[in-house]
């Protein structure tokens, strides 16, 4: 009986498993992309763009912006805060002159005696002084101005504080909101003792500076 040949073995097949292909390893840097880059950034940072010098159009544009604003600003200001005019008579001489330019202030009308107010009567702005406000009585005597039963000391005593013929009734108990204006050179003076006491809020403002006239 024929013997049979002996089996061979078949070596087992070799099983390579390969990675999915996804891109080179970490840490694989083109070094020549890199240096590229860094000298492209350089260059562009060496460029300088050439500095624009502001022409004088502008410069001049800018100056007149800068000057209406301000005037803007200042009429706003003497429109609604203050105001200003100069004087058509001599009823404060000899502090103050036909002439002279005064600012007030035209908000706050809550007066006390010893103000200076700027009032505007029969077309002719003049400065007055308080000389009695609210709840008080004024009254007209042969010594003089009375307020409140007392003697007022006059600006000048060497001139007589008269009521005119034509005028307020004394005595005057002045009402809520009333004040009653003098001049201080009475004798020139259109005043209080001839329209009576007016509103405080017919005034124009408290005097606040004077510009003296040249002459």
């Amino acid at each position: 009986m024929d013997e049979a040949p002996p089996a061979t073995k078949v070596p087992p097949k070799e099983i390579r498993i390969r990675a999915a292909d996804t891109g080179p390893p970490v840490g694989d840097v083109n070094v020549g992309n890199i240096n590229g880059i860094e000298e492209e950034k350089e260059l562009k940072n060496n460029i300088k763009e050439p500095s624009k010098k502001p022409s004088l159009l502008n410069d001049l544009l800018k100056l007149l912006l800068k000057i209406l604003v301000i005037v803007l600003v200042f009429m706003l200001m003497f429109t609604f805060l203050f105001g200003t005019t100069k004087l058509q008579s001599n009823s404060m001489a000899p502090n103050l002159k036909e002439g002279d330019r005064i600012i007030y202030y035209r908000l706050d009308k809550n007066y006390v005696a010893t103000n200076c107010v700027a009032f505007r009567y029969n077309g002719q702005t003049q400065v007055m002084r308080v000389v009695a406000v609210a709840g008080d009585t004024v009254d007209m005597t042969e010594d003089g101005l009375v307020i409140n039963g007392a003697l007022q000391s006059e600006p000048d005593p060497s001139k007589d504080t008269l009521p005119f013929k034509e005028g307020a009734s004394y005595p005057l108990k002045l009402k809520k909101g009333e004040v009653f204006l003098m001049g201080d050179n009475r004798p020139e003076s259109v005043d209080s003792r001839e329209f009576g006491a007016v509103n405080a809020k017919d005034t124009l403002g408290e005097l606040m500076t004077v510009i003296r006239s040249e002459t």
